[in-house]
């Protein structure tokens, strides 16, 4: 399928991207990567929606999985709830046991080429025949400065013109509500599978996603199906 000479009429979908643990340090055996997919004509007005809760609950600062604590359990817990409630946004993670990673064999020993292929792996399945994509990283200090145009290249090439990709560029996410409430999200998934300290703040948050997600646990896949909360975790030999 050909790219039409206007897109007005496509449906254009925004992807805030984000990674959590994927430094291999002790306690960081997994590492997940996420994306948050809005429709671009939602943005603006889930932006503002996110911002005002933030006001009202007096996070006046940027939204970090790191920043979950005993005195903000419940203000981030509004926070996991405007995702659930909101059905024009939707999430994906894909999860990685970092020990597992045949670095040698199937990387070039490129432990940042990995990652990736991982990105790549989160992303393809997501992005459906006739929509638009505008997908959004948060900025990393790569070696290879070419990562990000070989990413959207891999991606068009296996889209084969059956959708677009309008760009694939980096942000920062200080600035940006939705690739936060990612941020979020992402972190969680690393933390349930990583496991959160017992009784703690963040295992209660770990508890309240998965609960409102449907889920017994954050860790295991889920259907390709399953289109709000969705998670990959591929077998790695």
């Amino acid at each position: 399928m050909s790219k039409p000479e206007t897109t007005l009429n496509v449906p254009c979908y925004v992807i805030y991207c984000d990674e959590s643990c994927y430094e291999l340090t002790p306690g960081h055996r997994f590492m997940s990567i996420g994306g948050l997919k809005v429709p671009r004509t939602k943005k603006a007005e889930l932006s503002r929606q996110l911002r005002t809760l933030m006001r009202s609950c007096g996070l006046n600062s940027e939204l970090k999985w790191t920043k979950v604590s005993r005195q903000r359990l419940i203000d981030y817990k509004k926070v996991a709830r405007f995702f659930f409630e909101r059905k024009e946004i939707s999430y994906r993670a894909i999860i990685v046991e970092q020990a597992r990673i045949r670095f040698e064999e199937y990387h070039g020993r490129d432990r940042e080429l990995a990652f990736y292929k991982f990105y790549y792996e989160m992303l393809e399945k997501w992005l459906e025949p006739g929509n638009e994509y505008l997908i959004l990283l948060d900025y990393k200090n790569n070696r290879g400065t070419d990562r990000y145009t070989t990413l959207k290249t891999y991606l068009e090439r296996y889209l084969r013109g059956s959708a677009w990709i309008r760009d694939l560029t980096i942000i920062n996410s200080k600035e940006t509500p939705l690739a936060q409430l990612c941020d979020v999200l992402t972190g969680a998934v690393a933390a349930a599978c990583n496991g959160p300290r017992p009784h703690s703040p963040k295992e209660a948050m770990v508890d309240y996603i998965a609960s409102q997600a449907g889920l017994t646990n954050l860790c295991r896949s889920t259907p390709l199906s399953e289109d709000k909360f969705n998670i990959f975790r591929p077998y790695l030999r």
